[in-house]
């Protein structure tokens, strides 16, 4: 089934399937608050479950506002996101959003633009790196402009999901280096230390048997987070 039929058939948990970013699970079984409902979803890592979510620091939907995680809440709208222009990587690059090298290495790979939706609202503000510029390691995750660079699109690495299907690293569209890319990355530190760390890109990390660093394994609920 193609990733688009499983939005369809109102999966809800994110996972990659066959080299491509899919969905499992039920919209019973969670995103955040019940404004934003089914369409919406939260997205949570590996190394803290879901427990703690992808969070808009003080909720304001503006370029620029930093990405952190925050324990979740169904009414928390800092927690809401949408998903958007989904599809591959070359499907991207014809819209000019991806440069022809990236399209290259990860071109069959399913990517998506992660937008801010506060309470189902689009704002118009995706999650992305510094805007216009290569994504270098170290740079945080901010909101910016959907669909205008390609900083606000990330492609889902199906070379390295884990073996469930679960998991999987997001490689941002900006990065220049294609053997080892810049991912969502969660730095080090807890999502309770003050003040809080800030989600960035760092080089994709493995340990000695080849997986990916746990805060670089992304997943995502989708419904009213229960």
């Amino acid at each position: 089934m193609s990733v688009k039929a499983k939005f369809a058939a109102g999966a809800a948990t994110l996972v990659m399937v066959g080299g491509g970013l899919g969905m499992a699970g039920t919209l019973t079984a969670s995103a955040a608050t019940p404004s934003c409902g089914s369409s919406c979803i939260s997205l949570y890592t590996q190394k803290f479950g879901t427990k703690y979510f992808v969070d808009v620091y003080q909720q304001r939907a503006a370029a620029g506002q930093e990405s952190i995680l925050f324990q979740g809440s169904n009414s928390d709208p800092a927690l809401d996101f949408t998903i958007i222009d989904e599809g591959t990587v070359k499907s991207f690059a014809k819209k000019g959003l991806v440069s022809s090298a990236f399209a290259k290495t990860y071109g069959t790979d399913d990517a998506y633009q992660i937008q801010y939706s506060p309470y189902g609202r689009n704002s118009g503000f995706c999650l992305s790196t510094w805007p216009g510029v290569t994504a270098l390691p170290g740079y945080k995750v901010r909101l910016e402009t959907c669909g205008k660079y390609s900083n606000s699109v990330w492609a889902v690495d199906g070379k390295n999901e884990t073996s469930n299907h679960k998991y999987a690293p997001l490689i941002n569209a900006a990065t220049n280096s294609f053997s080892n890319p810049e991912v969502l990355n969660y730095p080090a530190g807890n999502p309770t230390d003050m003040p809080r760390p800030v989600l960035n890109v760092q080089p994709e990390n493995t340990y000695s048997n080849g997986t990916v660093f746990d805060n670089q394994m992304w997943a995502y609920k989708k419904g009213v987070l229960k």
